[in-house]
């Protein structure tokens, strides 16, 4: 992550040497401090803490924009002396969604000279472990994907994986782990996932469905269908319009910028607390720096506003239109928002150490990543892609600029098509990608905050060795 780049130059900047050993107690009274100054988000109060050898080289708004940046870790709740070199000692500090190591060097005055986190790299087991499956390892393709998943298991954090597959048209479903943390419960077809962004593709679809009703253009400027006047939402007067919302080409920052300056704010739940009126306010405020419809900037807001524009297009709330156009139709019958209704049969998230998780509720940001589904629900979504019976479906696969569609990553190699998203939460990450002139596809869900790359390259891999 970029986080990690900018920490690591931090530290090779402003690193002094010292040869002595550190003093324990003094150093440990300065993490202390630290540690409680940004559990209360007083990012300015750490500034004061630096020497003067530090903080002439780095601003007081760059330190907090640093330490903002790395606000989504959550609080710290434990922290732990690992090692000491050169006058340099390192921390663990066990954040609520990740661990990272606090680099400090500290003068005898309790001024600090070093301060940098590094996040801590997954631990790797040298074996795969033994874990619950539901594979028959009979097939070729059985073994295949059991040696992919297994290797996924070598991180120690993952609890669950469910894959699915189609593969010539036919489905495969395999299932490992379990859906919480040692209950002994391995994950079926049924068992729900938070997908995350995925989640874009579904409200792309009803903007699709908006264009073929002639409710909506996707050339339409998004002003005409937002409470009040916007006059920032366009750039040399050119403005902001549906499609740019879509593929992401809108401008628009990722977040709001004060999303994390809300009272009560929670790293673990982020938007829950971010309502529409803030939400509105924030996107008075935004500047816009380019032209839209060229510049690609990856978005959960700009999506977000295109779920809220739709909603007020055709007087329904987005859960209603998912299920009137989407899962219904296709008889998804585990697919919808998770601050809709309960959702029974879930794999239980966990952050990157291993932390249980509650389900995250987007709340207004709920058309950017709010959606809970399965493995059979998504095998179903795919087989509605390849057959595009639909035009809104149609509609979203037409790629647009830089290889992306409405809601989608398309690719067009002149012989062949690709679709694809990932998803994540706090503490889950889901992939889809799908392959429509080879009839084929995969879905990947865990309920574990671990990359999911490898996994997913190596399971395309297979279905593209099938089809040559």
């Amino acid at each position: 992550m970029k986080t990690a780049r900018l920490i690591a130059f931090l530290l090779s900047l402003y690193c002094l040497p010292v040869a002595a050993q550190v003093n324990r107690p003094l150093y440990d009274e300065v993490k202390d401090s630290v540690v409680s100054k940004f559990n209360r988000n007083d990012y300015q109060d750490i500034y004061s803490l630096l020497d003067t050898s530090f903080s002439k080289n780095i601003s007081s708004a760059q330190l907090v924009r640093f330490l903002k940046g790395i606000q989504n870790s959550g609080k710290i709740l434990g922290s732990a002396f690992q090692s000491e070199d050169k006058g340099v000692a390192s921390y663990l500090l066990n954040f609520e969604l990740r661990d990272m190591v606090m680099h400090l060097q500290v003068k005898p005055d309790k001024k600090i000279t070093t301060l940098g986190f590094l996040n801590v790299p997954p631990v790797l087991l040298d074996h795969a472990p033994k874990v619950l499956t539901d594979n028959p390892l009979k097939s070729a393709l059985d073994k295949a994907v059991d040696s992919i998943a297994l290797d996924y298991f070598r991180n120690a954090k993952v609890n669950s994986l469910s894959i699915g597959i189609l593969q010539n048209g036919k489905p495969h479903i395999y299932n490992y782990g379990e859906t919480n943390k040692e209950n002994g419960k391995l994950p079926s077809a049924q068992t729900g996932y938070e997908i995350g962004s995925i989640t874009k593709t579904f409200t792309a679809t009803i903007l699709g469905q908006a264009v073929s009703d002639n409710k909506v253009s996707l050339k339409d400027d998004i002003r005409k269908y937002l409470p009040g006047n916007y006059p920032n939402l366009s750039f040399n007067g050119v403005p902001i319009t549906l499609e740019n919302l879509a593929n992401h080409t809108s401008g628009l920052p990722e977040l709001p910028a004060d999303i994390g300056d809300l009272a009560g704010y929670d790293p673990v739940n982020p938007e829950l607390h971010y309502d529409s009126a803030r939400f509105y306010t924030a996107l008075s405020k935004v500047t816009i720096d380019t032209i839209p419809g060229h510049k690609f900037r990856y978005s959960n807001w700009g999506m977000s506003v295109l779920g809220h524009i739709l909603e007020k297009v055709y007087g329904k709330p987005m859960a209603v239109l998912i299920r009137q156009y989407i899962t219904s139709p296709l008889h998804m019958n585990r697919t919808w928002y998770i601050n809709e209704k309960p959702y029974s049969n879930i794999a239980i998230p966990h952050s990157e150490n291993d932390r249980i998780l509650p389900i995250t509720d987007e709340h207004y940001f709920s058309p950017a990543g709010g959606l809970c589904t399965t493995v059979k629900d998504l095998l179903i979504y795919m087989n509605a892609q390849i057959a595009e019976n639909s035009a809104a479906i149609k509609l979203t696969h037409r790629p647009t600029v830089n290889d992306i569609g409405l809601g989608w990553g398309v690719r067009n190699s002149g012989t062949s098509r690709e679709y694809q998203h990932n998803g994540s939460t706090q503490g889950s990450t889901a992939h889809i990608s799908i392959f429509p002139e080879l009839n084929s596809g995969c879905v990947v869900l865990s309920n574990n905050k671990v990359q999911l790359g490898k996994t997913i390259i190596a399971i395309q891999k297979i279905l593209k060795q099938k089809a040559s």
